[in-house]
């Protein structure tokens, strides 16, 4: 599926490493990581200077020739919860527990700030309960990300608090699956 504002996905980053997925029994590698460090910080986020952020490659979709380059990442996060910040405010990518400077982050915690909300759907058509689907754009203090999960009621009454969350709210996903959609090296 497409995300409805994939042009304004924008995150400056360098193209570190390879990690070749499993082997799968047709001999094929599948779901290789990508290991990217962020390029553009603002002077407030959290994020670590020196953060190497693993990325799923879930389609395939990248030149696993271009390590070594810097460029910009298309990446959406997934498969997180989803709540409001309280103050203060923070923006950036925080490692989860236990990480060390030497190891990939592959499901940090993400501070972001809400560019926009293209899609909020909730639905209860096939299901027993209230199910909500969710697409935000973000900006995390060094790029802009996308976001896509789906909530229960019941998540959505404990974690969001709210029935929406509108362009300006600040908010954390947790524990986010982060899929890269493309990898555009810039020509040096």
């Amino acid at each position: 599926m497409r995300f409805p504002l994939f042009d304004q996905l924008d995150s400056p980053a360098r193209f570190v490493a390879v990690v070749p997925g499993r082997l799968h029994p047709d001999g094929q590698r599948y779901l290789p990581l990508i290991v990217l460090t962020l390029l553009s910080t603002a002077s407030d986020a959290i994020t670590p200077p020196d953060l190497q952020l693993g990325v799923v490659d879930r389609h395939h979709r990248v030149d696993q020739t271009l390590v070594d380059s810097s460029g910009s990442a298309r990446l959406i996060c997934a498969l997180n919860t989803l709540r409001l910040q309280q103050e203060p405010f923070q923006l950036g990518l925080q490692p989860e527990s236990g990480w060390q400077l030497s190891r990939i982050s592959t499901a940090p915690t993400v501070f972001a700030r809400v560019l926009a909300v293209p899609t909020w759907e909730f639905a209860a058509e096939y299901l027993p309960f209230e199910r909500l689907y969710v697409e935000l754009l973000l900006d995390i203090g060094g790029g802009v990300v996308g976001m896509r999960t789906s909530l229960t009621a019941t998540s959505i009454a404990a974690s969001l608090g709210t029935t929406h969350i509108s362009p300006g709210d600040y908010v954390v996903l947790e524990r986010p699956r982060i899929d890269i959609l493309t990898w555009d090296a810039r020509k040096a």
